[in-house]
């Protein structure tokens, strides 16, 4: 984008005749460039807060282009979402609470990217098997349906491969690093990619990734093996449990215990059965 604006730049200059004063900001500014773009008239404000464009839908890259040269502004487009809520309806964790008005707290993008803490245990089961963003409330959005495609090819949106999500438990930094060397995924560092693979790993509810959650209970960052608990106490099970067990023992961080303790307890009476079936 950077690269574009600035050819863009050197184009209007040529045209000008003289070198014009500009500068090239992509989502590294004060500049909010929704509300910028919604003023210029490039397209309207969403109800899931995103700008809407009559041909692209919100399928959009927005950047800025400062100039000296006196241009003439153009109209805010009229158009609005009207009575439609289909954002804020399909919304898992009720992110969008408002029209317009999005807790950023709850949004799965800001959870799985932004968040360096953990995740809230009340919206965990809800963020489902997304690690990386979230595309719910543009996919479902009425405008996004036969828009146009990208000119460009390198901006066209193109079918992504869903990450192998047990794999990420053992991906060293290093390897890390190579694999995901300039993409947007750096975004959310490793342990964050790991943390979000122990949550949806939990959600998905597929019980051959115990082994490597209980690897991660033991061996991980503080913040992953508290993830990796809560990921083991969904998926519930013998082995679950003693994994579970066996880290409470030698476990010394008091976030990472209490993790395991509730996962313990929510699997209390299942932990019951077991253990004397097992007897």
């Amino acid at each position: 984008m950077k690269h574009k604006l600035h050819n863009l730049s050197d184009a209007i200059s040529e045209q000008m005749g003289h070198q014009i004063c500009s500068r090239v900001f992509v989502d590294d500014s004060p500049l909010l460039e929704r509300a910028v773009a919604e003023r210029a008239g490039v397209g309207w404000f969403g109800k899931n807060t995103n700008i809407l464009t009559p041909t692209h839908g919100s399928w959009v890259f927005l950047g800025h282009l400062i100039t000296d040269l006196d241009i003439e502004p153009d109209e805010p487009m009229k158009k609005t979402c009207g009575n439609c809520t289909m954002c804020i309806d399909a919304c898992p964790t009720g992110a969008i609470v408002a029209p317009y008005v999005i807790d950023a707290r709850r949004c799965i993008s800001y959870l799985t990217i932004e968040c360096r803490g953990s995740i809230p245990i009340n919206l965990r089961s809800l963020v489902g098997d997304w690690v990386f963003g979230c595309d719910i409330c543009q996919e479902v959005c009425p405008v996004n349906r036969d828009v146009s495609n990208a000119a460009m090819p390198e901006m066209k949106r193109t079918g992504f491969s869903a990450l192998e999500l047990i794999p990420l438990l053992s991906i060293t930094q290093q390897e890390y690093s190579a694999r995901f060397k300039n993409t947007p995924i750096k975004r959310s560092k490793l342990i964050g990619l790991q943390r979000n693979a122990c949550v949806a790993l939990g959600n998905i509810g597929d019980r051959r990734a115990v082994p490597a959650l209980g690897r991660a209970l033991r061996e991980g960052q503080a913040l992953v093996r508290g993830h990796a608990a809560w990921a083991l106490g969904c998926l519930r099970g013998l082995m679950a449990i003693r994994l579970l067990e066996e880290a409470l023992v030698s476990e010394l961080d008091s976030g990472v215990r209490e993790e395991i303790v509730a996962a313990l307890q929510n699997n209390g009476s299942q932990a019951m059965q077991i253990t004397q079936g097992a007897r």
